[in-house]
């Protein structure tokens, strides 16, 4: 079975993900590759199993991308905004701009000289996912600025700086230095949610760890903290951005 081997010195434990029909396996960097090869035959029919499904998944809910390429103008491509799928309209003007005037709609404008492009070209594919994306990282960045603040004096754990940024795999993170890192894919959840994932990172300020003491932390500034992961369970499917 073909698999990506991601190994980090500060990885203690081996891992495996799949992730878009892929097998993925984190490990130390300690972990020899025959112990990988091991690990992935006694894992084999699971793996296979996920596999499957995912690439069946793939087909009923097509990535962002996917969902552009295709000429089917019967759906117009649509992503998860606030919680909530959106339909992406393209038009032409003035200038480049994202208009989120209609309700569950999100309109991206792109300068006329795009026009001379096919709608579901690379060009045009490549100009509204980029746009898309910048308009996330602002308005990410703009509500962890505010609630990050108000989070940081509530529970007296103060980060010393924080960034936005593009994960393919998690929602933040947190390091010794005790920085913050968040996805602007956040974008995608519903205001509470994101509330949630700002507050566990908070929490490995104290526990840089998942352990009983950590996730007692988390329920006592969050207590809706399974409703949110089950929230990010129950829509994982939607929340794809390739």
């Amino acid at each position: 079975m073909e698999y990506q081997l991601i190994r980090s010195s500060r990885r203690k434990t081996i891992a495996l993900q799949v992730s878009n029909a892929q097998v993925i396996v984190r490990a130390p960097k300690f972990v020899k590759t025959a112990y990988v090869e091991k690990l992935i035959q006694s894992k084999l029919q699971w793996l296979q199993q996920k596999v499957a499904e995912q690439k069946e998944n793939l087909v009923l809910n097509p990535t962002f991308t996917q969902q552009l390429s295709s000429e089917n103008t019967h759906n117009k491509p649509s992503v998860y905004i606030d919680g909530l799928p959106h339909n992406i309209i393209i038009e032409f003007g003035k200038k480049n701009v994202i208009q989120n005037k209609i309700e569950q709609s999100l309109t991206v404008v792109l300068n006329p000289r795009y026009k001379s492009n096919e709608l579901h070209s690379e060009v045009i594919i490549t100009k509204v996912k980029s746009q898309i994306e910048g308009w996330f990282k602002e308005r990410v960045e703009d509500y962890i600025e505010q609630h990050l603040v108000a989070f940081s004096q509530q529970m007296s754990l103060h980060a010393s700086s924080f960034k936005v940024r593009k994960y393919k795999a998690r929602w933040g993170s947190c390091n010794s230095r005790g920085e913050l890192s968040f996805n602007y894919l956040l974008k995608m959840l519903p205001a509470w949610v994101i509330d949630y994932v700002i507050i566990h990172e908070l929490c490995h300020l104290e526990h840089m760890n998942h352990s009983t003491s950590f996730w007692q932390l988390v329920a006592a500034h969050c207590p809706e903290y399974q409703s949110a992961k089950h929230w990010m369970q129950l829509h994982q499917l939607y929340l794809k951005w390739s």
